[in-house]
């Protein structure tokens, strides 16, 4: 038996920075997929309006050293080619965009990235379940068991079992251990990531920011969510509560080098998560091998590709209608390999 958050949005949700991009997504099958994704959230944010909580209005990244200017300026190319939304403006440009930034005067360009979002997602996902139950959807948040029956899928609520012609299996960092009762096996490990949340600034940025040991956005609350690269992963995951502490104090120190205001601000929450990672880094999307009525999800992007991932598999499970794009990601790879 696994137990979910009960709480909608209470999850691995609130546990990510919900960047919404294509931006390191490679090969280009996987930039595509996100890419769509992105656009997927487009749509949505039109139809459900500001309840939503999608935030448009790009991103900007610089970088410092010869090693990481290069790879910026080399992956801005690439996705330009691509026809993304990416190029460089000056620093005088990127102050413009963002006033309460400080990037450094030997900094000439900017990447901007103007497609690019964030969003609020425990947010987004409350709203996307009050408009499923609008429109006819039985949600019953909580407990779940999944159980074999011959090459069928039979899940099972507290109340008893649930009648579905069809079951999509879609709980992230517990996928291993919601899949092992029904005999399949996939590479979908746990990942942990850290963020801080802190006390209301003065101002914020408007959009996503990654500076050289940081990247930071508004959080919901009026102050900054901040993130970081080199501190996640076993870091987190094998630090004390005091170690992480410690990483979110550090965080904050960086932020106040590139964004000011928040020289004044204190951390007051710390956001621990484990995420999904499929074996080789890309989602797994489609139907389960050897099960007539069980499909699967399993992604880092999960934020970026929900809405469009959600979209089409409901197409394919009710109406028989495959995509092309889950071509490389469906799960039988696995088994090929």
């Amino acid at each position: 038996m696994v137990a979910l958050d009960p709480a909608p949005g209470g999850g691995t949700s609130r546990t990510s920075f919900a960047w919404i991009n294509a931006n390191r997504k490679e090969p280009d099958a996987y930039h595509r997929l996100n890419a769509e994704g992105m656009a997927a959230h487009r749509e949505l944010a039109r139809e459900l309006g500001d309840a939503f909580g999608h935030r448009a209005g790009g991103s900007l990244e610089w970088a410092v050293g010869v090693e990481a200017t290069a790879e910026l300026r080399t992956r801005v190319e690439r996705l330009a080619q691509r026809g993304y939304a990416a190029t460089f403006v000056p620093r005088d440009h990127a102050l413009a965009l963002e006033p309460g930034l400080a990037i450094a005067a030997d900094v000439q360009e900017v990447a901007f990235f103007g497609d690019e979002a964030w969003i609020d997602a425990p947010r987004a996902v409350r709203t996307l379940l009050a408009a499923a139950t609008a429109r006819g959807a039985d949600v019953r948040p909580g407990t779940v068991t999944v159980r074999r029956e011959g090459e069928r899928v039979v899940a099972v609520a507290a109340d008893g079992p649930l009648d579905a012609r069809a079951v999509l299996i879609c709980v992230g960092p517990a996928t291993q251990a919601f899949l092992a009762p029904l005999g399949v096996t996939m590479p979908v490990d746990q990942v942990y990531g850290l963020l801080a949340v802190t006390s209301p600034v003065s101002a914020t940025p408007t959009r996503v920011v990654h500076a050289p040991g940081v990247h930071l956005r508004p959080d919901a609350d009026g102050g900054l969510l901040l993130g970081t690269d080199d501190l996640d992963g076993p870091i987190v995951r094998d630090a004390t509560p005091g170690g992480r502490a410690e990483i979110a104090a550090r965080m904050l120190e960086r932020a106040a080098r590139v964004f000011p205001a928040a020289e004044k601000a204190e951390v007051v929450e710390i956001r621990v998560g484990a995420r999904p990672m499929p074996g080789d880094g890309h989602t797994i999307a489609g139907g389960i091998p050897g099960l007539e009525n069980a499909w699967m999800i399993a992604t880092h992007s999960g934020v970026t590709l929900g809405p469009l991932l959600g979209r089409l598999l409901a197409d394919e499970i009710v109406h028989d209608r495959p995509s092309a794009l889950f071509g490389p990601f469906r799960p039988a790879r696995f088994l090929r390999a």
